[in-house]
């Protein structure tokens, strides 16, 4: 069984550095996605013989490879790099109009990754992420209840016998708890654990980096680090507050979100569906995957989504704030059950002086428009965008 990508379509007419790093957690169908490409011959880094003979002698280990190759975690030879670098050096230097070097770079660990591309390839690299799966992506297979405690993981929908959460237990212990930890050097194990509970339960809410940190008997500055080490791997995504200098009533605490709602609803603690469809949480939890839905739009068409929330002083609050091009905007508010916006919120969009092109209410099910907001349900969004972007 394959689920097709999205970000596939963007392949078609690429226009990158001789050098690609594809991005994304571990399980995501990275390697897998490159694999059925047919286009590279694939190198599986973690091969311990294979590993080896790059790391001795890496110069006349690429040698002995074809010009289009997928170097999969390549993150376990750092030697690797500066030879790569090398090689795109002497390409410009001599070749300039050559596009001879078309290497993948994948791997789960980003702050590996990260760390050698900018020690040997800033400026001759181009990045790409790949994350689980979208709605839109997973189609007819999508329902809400399971892709709360699957998310998007392909591995829950290509082998649907596998316990969902065992799968991310695991997933979270030696993904998130073990190689993320060792690679960023994070001593206080417990604490990086609790500090990751303790975002799960926080999700769609605004972020109190203090009381965080008070719990986790760390300092705000190391409760911060660590987000930033989570978001660099994938795992959260944190959303700004929309302002400008022309409008200082608005707040500045951020909102982080995991990429795949499954992991929230596991560190969460839910392990029956029943009461979690009951929870005051779900709402949360759907505000997560509508925020998940949007920005995978973008990031499946090699593009940055530029998504804030709206809120003032005065606790008025605008869920989700879409940037479009052409300094167009759209304003979505996102509810378990569909209802208008409030006078109040229109207001305060208003005071933005932004060109809001549509105002959504983003639900699970439809419902006829109201007078100043248009329904759209999650699995209509990505069509819904597609139109206007």
């Amino acid at each position: 069984m394959w689920i097709d990508r999205d970000f596939s379509s963007i392949l078609t007419n690429l226009n990158a550095s001789p050098i690609k790093v594809l991005k994304g957690p571990r399980q995501v169908g990275k390697s897998t996605f490159l694999e059925r490409l047919k286009t590279h011959q694939m190198i599986y880094l973690d091969d311990a013989a294979v590993r080896l003979q790059a790391a001795q002698n890496p110069r006349l280990f690429l040698d002995y490879l074809p010009n289009k190759v997928v170097l999969d975690e390549a993150a376990l030879v750092p030697e690797i790099f500066t030879e790569l670098k090398r090689r795109v050096d002497e390409q410009r230097r001599t070749r300039p109009m050559a596009n001879e070097i078309d290497v993948w770079i994948t791997g789960s660990n980003q702050t590996l990754i990260q760390e050698n591309v900018r020690e040997s390839l800033a400026g001759r690299a181009s990045y790409f992420d790949l994350n689980t799966l979208s709605i839109h992506e997973l189609g007819a297979l999508w329902k809400l209840d399971q892709y709360l405690v699957k998310g998007g993981w392909p591995e829950l929908y290509v082998s649907p016998n596998l316990n969902p959460i065992r799968y991310l237990s695991d997933l979270i212990a030696t993904f998130i708890e073990n190689d993320i930890v060792a690679a960023a050097g994070i001593e206080r194990r417990a604490a990086f654990t609790k500090c990751l509970q303790l975002t799960a339960a926080r999700v769609s809410q605004l972020y109190n980096f203090s009381d965080v940190a008070t719990n986790c008997s760390v300092d705000s500055t190391t409760i911060q680090s660590w987000l930033t080490i989570l978001e660099t791997n994938g795992i959260l995504r944190r959303l700004l507050p929309y302002s400008t200098n022309l409008n200082q009533r608005l707040i500045k605490s951020p909102k982080f979100y995991f990429e795949d709602v499954a992991l929230a609803t596991r560190l969460q603690g839910w392990t029956e569906l029943q009461p979690l469809m009951l929870s005051p949480v779900v709402g949360n939890l759907i505000e997560n995957i509508a925020v998940g839905e949007v920005a995978r739009f973008f990031i499946n068409r090699g593009e940055r989504p530029q998504l804030n929330f709206v809120r003032s002083k005065e606790k008025v609050e605008v869920d989700l704030l879409i940037h479009l091009p052409n300094q167009r905007c759209v304003a979505a508010e996102i509810k378990s059950t569909p209802q208008a916006l409030l006078p109040a919120q229109i207001s305060l969009l208003a005071s933005l002086n932004l060109n809001i092109v549509e105002h959504w209410i983003i639900a699970p099910t439809p419902a006829p428009a109201f007078a100043n907001a248009r329904v759209v349900t999650l699995n209509n969004l990505w069509g819904e965008l597609d139109k206007i972007v």
